[in-house]
């Protein structure tokens, strides 16, 4: 099983050579693809009543480093709950895998910009090692390549060093951009940069909201 997003999926700053117009900098989880953690995983998993009770017992802290490249895989399901119970790695895998899918009417949407020529990056804080299962589940990178996964790269958003080093991969400009992400924190975290942005709530809000910035 693939453990990274192979070269053929990622954007190609190249590709700016001839564009004219803005790059889109998407997030992915819960703006280009539902997030199956918010999609029964505490119930069919583990067998909590809700989100929450599963939080109750989580170590959130070792999320956040496995997003952010500071553990592996296995060393994050080792430290997976508080009190340290196993938990069965390959099974929570298999679960994600199973139910990545597009958000409604975002793929239709990425289509129609990526035939009208409209550069697009995934910019997402997401593990290294996981990011390959969305990409086997949805086909990300036929509309929308990866241009930054906060788990190869040691920063994620909001931080000041996940924006400058996602811009550095699709080689633009804080202007020469567009960013949509589904978080308040990291939209205004985007704007205090410099960084024209976006909070995505739908695709009918957005596409009106893109033609304030993009042309197709």
């Amino acid at each position: 099983m693939r453990d990274l997003i192979l070269p053929t999926a990622r954007f190609s700053p190249v590709q700016r050579i001839h564009a004219n117009q803005k790059v889109i900098l998407f997030d992915v989880m819960d703006t280009l693809v539902a997030d199956p953690f918010f999609r029964g995983f505490h119930a069919d998993l583990f067998g909590f009543s809700s989100v929450k009770q599963l939080f109750e017992v989580k170590d959130q802290q070792s999320f956040l480093a496995f997003e952010s490249g500071a553990i592996t895989e296995d060393e994050h399901f080792a430290t997976y709950f508080c009190d340290r119970r196993p938990v069965d790695g390959a099974k929570i895998r298999s679960y994600l895998s199973s139910r990545y899918e597009w958000k409604e009417g975002m793929k239709e949407l990425c289509i129609e910009l990526r035939d009208a020529g409209i550069l697009m990056a995934a910019f997402s804080n997401y593990p290294a090692q996981w990011a390959p299962l969305v990409e086997d589940a949805v086909a990300l990178s036929t509309c929308v390549p990866w241009g930054y996964i906060s788990g190869e790269r040691g920063h994620r958003k909001p931080s000041a060093e996940a924006f400058e080093g996602a811009l550095a991969a699709v080689g633009c400009s804080p202007d020469e951009v567009v960013f949509v992400d589904d978080s308040r924190t990291n939209v205004e975290a985007a704007q205090a940069l410099g960084i024209p942005s976006i909070r995505f709530e739908s695709e009918p809000l957005l596409r009106t909201a893109l033609k304030d910035f993009i042309t197709w």
